[in-house]
């Protein structure tokens, strides 16, 4: 089975694409993660913050033999810049990542999934400076490494000009 990273994408469309190969993160899996553990590192620019409860965690697998999509979309906590899966969607995220294991053993080849993370931002003060940069980084295991996905990227890494342009103001 191959896991695609999509990188944390503000507002409603994501302008860019972090693809790892067949995901194996040390060793681990976002199909054998305890959902518990799957954390995500948001550290944005001054003048960027994330707005309440927009933080969302998608997994997805696809059988391509067979035409088969399953599908999630999970609330992500947060506490501080790290952002934790919600406990109410712990067991939805395990029965999918158990359909996505079962394809993957009956056809691996066959069998693809991705995940992403998506969050509508909000603009501080004035806003970002024009060469504010962003990273992301995600842990599988807790008390694992967090591994980078995005490492001091410009913001157009995860979004667009007319995006930061009409970002709303935090409250």
């Amino acid at each position: 089975m191959k896991i695609w990273l999509l990188c944390a994408c503000l507002a409603s469309g994501c302008t860019a694409l972090v693809p790892t190969t067949a995901m194996r993160l040390n060793g681990l899996s976002p199909t054998t993660a305890d959902p518990a553990d799957i954390a995500v590192d948001l550290k944005f620019p001054d003048g960027i913050d994330v707005s309440p409860g927009s933080a969302r965690l998608s997994f997805s697998t696809m059988r391509i033999d067979t035409d088969e999509t399953a599908a999630g979309d999970f609330a992500l906590q947060r506490d501080g810049t790290v952002f934790r899966v919600a406990p109410a969607d712990f067991s939805a995220l395990r029965a999918l990542q158990a359909t996505a294991r079962q394809w993957s053993d009956e056809s691996p080849a066959k069998t693809n999934g991705s995940l992403s993370i998506s969050l509508s931002p909000c603009r501080v003060g004035t806003g970002p400076a024009a060469d504010a940069s962003v990273s992301v980084a995600i842990q599988l295991e807790q008390g694992g490494a967090f591994l980078p996905l995005v490492r001091d990227g410009p913001l157009s890494a995860v979004t667009s000009e007319a995006q930061l342009r009409d970002m709303p103001d935090c409250t």
